[in-house]
């Protein structure tokens, strides 16, 4: 009898192991055989500035540039000449340019808007932010403009893409009296509606949309995201890059080097510098200073953390190669001057020496590469261990002379790590500036930056495991929805840690209760105010690789950008206070409660679980007696 159930065990655990082995080596194997990948796939396009919403209409009566003259009834300035017609959306081929059905592509823009620009030719009217200046983008089977009512999107192409729904085309001000004015100087303004389709895609400034070519998509539309768009001037450039692995980098460039003057010579040779199209690749240039080499188990730290994270590739396998590229000695200087000084070796020491004898491979690593300094101590704060450009930045410093040891291994992968996710987009909230939020697992959280009051907190970013918690209302009994441990700030002020359970005493009164209210993240140095709803958000998942065109990446940092970020004196006060931390057991759910307390509830199911085994195994054997021979 014995042998028998040792031997079903076996057979279990073997069967077990094929099953789960073997799918996932059929996948490995078919992956990168089921990819090709032949085109460059890079375009630039101009936007015009006047330009309509994927159609063309007389609208407005404004003309051409021409001889102008005041209309005192109308108070505008008029051109004496035919009516202004509206300019063509910017239409790129996809197939003459190298896009075919499913390719992953990088849509991006930079501008130089200027809103209310023409209304009178010798203003040029307010520069727009780059949120303003949107560019909404439409994929179409023809080049052809529809007339209004017909539609150009292609079936299930919007699918493809952050849906957006577009304002009217033209101003959504009731214009009956301005049109029956113009009525009696023989013009006709049509006033016309919606754009002729529900929804489009926006495409946002920089960091720009990755999108997918959908099925029977010939030609990809790009307009102004502005209804006001005849008086507008400036520049609109919008980049359509091929970027399989959606890293930022295009896929000509990861497989072939960056030829940077079109030459016909690879200028960057990134596949020998480890870049691979079907897997995200970041690339880091590090210089230092003399006595501040970075410490490699460090780097390798950081390194580690990347290819281990969540993150999706097209050769099917997780994680992002982080090449960090360190270099040579920078001179001397005590206390750095941010970010003037910063610049200065930047523009003389980014690249290898043999690279700087070529200024287009230097033009290229300043489009592929973020930069960094490991130095003593900077003038802003010379007990300030770290600080990034920007939120989406290419430039970052790491300045360990601030420590009184030059940082362990810990302090240089928490402090490296930190920085560079500044320079991929992340707060210290994730996406918002909110600190020391309990459901925020992250480096980029102050509380978890160091593993100073969580001892087994990962070098990692957050993955969004959490649930929200509401700090007027916190239901004990769900903690942080899963067994997890964090930190927090307790009622009277206190640091509070939880054991590994699913409910936490967010209050610290040993009762389970189901709308407590705590102010978790009011840190004495950042103030918190009372009753937030703190959100986990998924670091992996946002990170923002493309840098290249950001106001950012052309050296131009101002303090509205940058952060003083912590110092050692407070990390040293962290590690005090981190001694005294009080451990909050899981709470007992009594009066206030529901239900019985755990450890009933555990005894009671390990009484039944026994109980349960224990009459299987008298059933099995009863069975196995009543068998022939028995």
């Amino acid at each position: 009898m014995k042998n028998t159930i040792h031997r079903l065990t076996i057979a279990g655990f073997l069967l077990l192991l094929v099953l789960t082995l073997v799918p996932n080596q059929w996948v490995g194997q078919d992956a990168r055989a089921q990819t090709t990948q032949s085109d460059s796939g890079i375009v630039e396009v101009d936007v015009p500035v006047q330009g309509t919403y994927l159609r063309t209409l007389d609208w407005w009566p404004y003309w051409a540039p021409g001889v102008y003259e005041y209309d005192d009834e109308l108070e505008m300035y008029l051109e004496t000449s035919d009516l202004y017609h509206p300019e063509k959306p910017a239409i790129v081929d996809l197939e003459a340019n190298g896009f075919t059905e499913n390719d992953k592509v990088m849509i991006s823009y930079t501008s130089k808007l200027y809103f209310s620009g023409a209304w009178d030719p010798s203003n040029p009217g307010d520069l727009a932010e780059d949120e303003e200046a949107g560019v909404v983008a439409l994929f179409s089977a023809t080049p052809d403009l529809k007339p209004i009512g017909e539609l150009h999107r292609v079936p299930g192409a919007i699918d493809f893409g952050e849906d957006y729904t577009t304002l009217h085309t033209y101003w959504p001000q009731n214009l009956e009296d301005l049109a029956n004015t113009l009525a009696t100087k023989g013009i006709t303004v049509d006033r016309g509606g919606d754009t002729d389709i529900p929804q489009d895609f926006l495409i946002t400034p920089y960091s720009g949309m990755w999108v997918q070519v959908p099925r029977n998509a010939k030609y990809l539309f790009l307009c102004v995201s502005d209804v006001y768009f005849a008086d507008n001037t400036g520049s609109l450039n919008v980049t359509v890059e091929k970027d399989t692995d959606g890293d930022g980098l295009p896929d000509s460039w990861e497989q072939d080097g960056i030829d940077f003057d079109k030459d016909g010579t690879v200028d960057l040779d990134l596949p020998m510098l480890g870049a691979d199209w079907e897997h995200k690749d970041i690339f880091v240039e590090a210089d230092y200073m003399s006595g501040y080499a970075p410490n490699p188990l460090a780097i390798n730290d950081v390194i580690d953390a990347f290819a281990k994270s969540p993150v999706s590739n097209p050769d099917n396998v997780n994680g992002i190669n982080l090449h960090v590229v360190v270099d040579e000695v920078v001179p001397w200087k005590e206390l750095l001057n941010v970010w003037t000084d910063y610049y200065s070796m930047k523009n003389t020491y980014l690249g290898t020496e043999e690279e700087r004898l070529n200024l287009n491979a230097i033009q290229a690593k300043k489009m592929t590469f973020r930069y960094c300094l490991f130095i003593d101590k900077m003038g802003l704060d010379p007990k300030c261990p770290g600080m990034a450009e920007g939120i989406t930045c290419d430039d970052f410093i790491l300045a360990f002379g601030a420590f009184t040891d030059g940082g362990s291994r810990e302090d240089q992968a928490a402090v490296f790590m930190h920085e560079l996710g500044h320079a991929l987009g992340l707060w210290h909230g994730g996406n918002v500036k909110v600190n020391y939020k309990p459901n925020y697992l992250s480096v980029m959280n102050y509380a978890f930056e160091f593993n100073t009051w969580k001892p087994t907190r990962p070098l990692d970013y957050s993955q969004a495991s959490c649930i929200d918690l509401n700090e007027a209302s916190l239901d004990e009994s769900q903690g942080l929805g899963y067994s997890e441990v964090t930190v927090w700030r307790g009622p009277s002020g206190d640091l509070l840690r939880n054991s590994l359970a699913l409910e936490i005493d967010w209050n610290n009164d040993n009762v389970t209760d189901l709308s407590a209210k705590v102010n978790l993240n009011n840190h004495p140095d950042y103030p918190s105010p009372d009753g937030e709803t703190l959100k986990d958000y998924n670091d992996w998942a946002n990170l923002v690789y493309r840098f290249r065109g950001t106001r950012l990446s052309a050296a131009s940092a101002t303090p509205e950008d940058y952060h003083i970020e912590l110092t050692t004196d407070q990390i040293e006060q962290m590690r005090e206070e981190g001694k005294n931390i009080i451990v909050v057991s899981s709470p007992e759910p009594e009066s206030k409660g529901s239900g019985l307390p755990m450890a009933v509830i555990y005894t009671v199911a390990g009484v039944a679980a026994v109980g349960i085994v224990a009459a299987a195994v008298l059933l099995f054997r009863r069975k196995s007696s009543q068998l022939p021979g028995k």
